[in-house]
């Protein structure tokens, strides 16, 4: 089979699953079609999506005049796969030339953003625009347990298939956390992610620490609120991507409060270190959780149940560092080898 992936820039977080694919052997080729390599904000945070395909076996189109993408669909059996149907113009104008060879289409999709529009805005929109599509598209890699909802909802003629975001694998290098339980938040200050919630949830606890890796617009207001709270709180400020994976083996839990998050690729990276996680309802990586025993989910923007969450934490501080061989074990089934042969298991059927 040939695999054509249709992205609005590159992935670093389809990149683990994909490499994988091209070592397929039911994969003939496969090539990553691109019309950027990288968003400016992503580069500000330290990505460099150049040099990460570059030690890879994936061939990148980037910028194909029209042509090429026609050569590209004019083969037989082959698959394409869009990051979402009308989310980018040029990934929307490869998607519609699909549909004049007799290619089997896909899309990759988070669930729609609901953080400033309700979900009925987002079903009136695409009945309104995209639902004419449905029947050129065979199935749909909805990432996370909203999207997949959401996108059976649409129509019961594709397949949905539930699907996550996937990291580069870190081997842990430092030993067990010491001393009081540790706590971290590492993404962007915005409301969005709604870091303010931990601050809150955490007066009046003893024997914790809590570490936040990033900048945004609410940084102030979040030191102004830490020190209303009597919150002793380390602000460490934005770190290059590479840093990230040290910082997380000194702490015990990853907290992700979001609002919304239709993954939250912070998440693999933690576990894939072993640590355990709190995330809200509204992150999709929730769905990645063994309750209890690899984190919790907690009632969105609900500080007493935050709360509760973070005591249990602290009760069960020797077990959460117990248990970080086994669940960087356990972890084995969400990295990339795993999710490439679930994806070749799913187009196949």
């Amino acid at each position: 089979m040939r695999l054509l992936f249709f992205q609005n820039c590159v992935s670093p977080h389809q990149i683990p699953y994909i490499k994988e694919l091209v070592l397929t052997p039911k994969v003939e080729e496969l090539f990553l079609i691109v019309p950027r390599y990288d968003y400016n904000e992503r580069k500000n945070m330290g990505w460099d999506n150049r040099l990460l395909v570059s030690s890879t076996a994936i061939k990148i189109i980037y910028q194909p005049k029209k042509d090429i993408i026609k050569k590209l669909l004019n083969k037989h059996d082959t698959y394409c796969f869009f990051s979402g149907i009308r989310a980018d113009k040029d990934v929307f104008e490869w998607l519609k030339e699909s549909l004049n060879y007799p290619v089997k289409r896909y899309i990759i999709t988070e669930p729609p953003f609901t953080f400033n529009k309700p979900l009925w805005m987002h079903y009136i929109r695409f009945f309104l625009q995209d639902y004419k599509f449905v029947k050129y598209i065979h199935g749909v890699f909805a990432i996370g347990e909203d999207a997949v909802k959401y996108y059976k909802n649409i129509s019961r003629k594709w397949k949905v298939f539930p699907f996550q975001y996937v990291t580069e694998h870190n081997e842990r290098t430092k030993g067990v956390a010491k001393g009081d339980l540790k706590l971290l938040f590492v993404g962007n200050l915005c409301k969005r992610k709604n870091v303010t919630i931990v601050i809150e949830a955490l007066k009046g606890l003893n024997n914790l620490e809590f570490t936040i890796v990033g900048n945004g617009e609410e940084k102030t207001n979040l030191k102004k609120l830490a020190q209303e709270c009597k919150i002793t709180v380390s602000f460490l400020g934005a770190k290059d991507m590479k840093e990230i994976p040290s910082i997380m083996q000194e702490n015990d839990v990853l907290i992700l409060p979001s609002l919304h998050d239709g993954w939250g690729a912070v998440v693999n990276e933690a576990m894939d270190l072993g640590l355990y996680v709190i995330v809200s309802n509204r992150c999709g990586a929730r769905t990645m959780l063994d309750k209890g025993i690899t984190g919790e989910v907690f009632i969105s923007n609900n500080i007493k149940s935050l709360r509760g969450s973070i005591v249990h934490c602290l009760e069960i501080k020797d077990d959460i560092r117990k248990r970080i061989k086994d669940n960087i074990q356990s972890f084995d089934k969400f990295r990339g080898k795993s999710v490439a042969k679930y994806f070749i298991n799913c187009i196949e059927k």
